[in-house]
């Protein structure tokens, strides 16, 4: 049985991070990048070479479906989800749950469940902050899985809601 990342280590504290005890999400080919706006699809592009330098694999990103996500959400977050192309069809029941959810300029909030990654913002500031919160717990996991050398389990992820503003 493997073992894997259950807590990450950031330079600054989060102002709220729980871990949560269920089923992590299980990396594959099959995830993507799934985006609401075109303007911060090139932050994105780190993340993909940062999976890419470690799998060799490249995780690729597309934005999101009209049909996919009311407009009332994209008018209201700036949003990520790492995810497959057959979850981001239920991106309206991902996000009702979220949509009283407030957050202040340069804030963000980053939820992973067992089916996806799903960052949240009101603006750049906040995005680009959660992108590099992404990118600092991304790394940990692939650094984490290529010490355990157990090439043949899938890439996984603790389940956590952080909350967050500013750098990190």
């Amino acid at each position: 049985m493997s073992t894997f990342l259950k807590e990450f280590k950031f330079e600054k504290p989060p102002l709220k991070i729980t871990y949560l005890d269920e089923e992590p999400l299980k990396l594959s080919n099959e995830f993507m990048f799934f985006h609401n706006k075109s303007k911060f699809r090139k932050e994105l592009t780190r993340l993909q070479y940062l999976i890419k330098s470690y799998t060799k694999i490249a995780l690729h990103a597309a934005g999101i479906r009209d049909s996919y996500l009311k407009q009332e959400y994209s008018d209201n977050f700036l949003l990520v989800l790492l995810t497959t192309s057959e979850t981001i069809k239920n991106s309206n029941e991902l996000l009702k749950e979220h949509s009283d959810l407030e957050l202040n300029s340069g804030c963000f909030y980053l939820q992973t469940s067992s089916d996806f990654m799903l960052l949240l913002s009101k603006d750049m500031d906040g995005l680009i902050s959660g992108v590099n919160t992404m990118e600092s717990i991304l790394k940990q996991i692939l650094e984490d899985f290529l010490n355990q050398q157990r090439f043949d389990d899938y890439i996984k992820i603790c389940p956590f809601k952080l909350l967050n503003c500013g750098n990190s």
